[in-house]
């Protein structure tokens, strides 16, 4: 599941790390975590029936989503370049732009996004 970690302050980490590998083991996601409640994050409890069945087919009809997602860029100006892109395409789409067009500017976009190599920070 979610939020299993050990703190590099634990006076016990060994223990802590035993834990941690025991609770996120398929044989306990599936069993006893799962039906005590636990919202599994192990693959072998997304695919077990009776996990599935408690959960209304959560897993099962979330499972392609999840392995087709990406996470969005983090870099610093991402969030820069989000914000200039969709002022781009919410033009391009009124203005009714050629598609070529809008998909270089939002590509020219992304790149400034960047930092230049050896300048601190980016484009926010």
């Amino acid at each position: 599941g979610t939020g299993i970690a050990v703190s590099a302050f634990s006076k016990a980490k060994p223990a802590a790390i035993d834990f941690a590998y025991w609770i996120a083991s398929g044989e306990v996601q599936r069993g006893p975590y799962a039906s005590a409640g636990g919202q599994p994050g192990h693959a072998a409890a997304w695919d077990d029936a009776a996990v599935n069945a408690a959960a209304g087919n959560f897993y099962m009809d979330t499972r392609a989503t999840l392995e087709d997602a990406w996470v969005r860029p983090r870099h610093d100006g991402y969030m820069t370049f989000q914000q200039a892109a969709s002022d781009r395409i919410n033009l391009g789409l009124t203005e009714k732009h050629d598609a070529g067009r809008v998909v270089a500017d939002l590509n020219r976009l992304f790149l400034e996004s960047f930092p230049a190599p050896g300048a601190a920070g980016g484009g926010s």
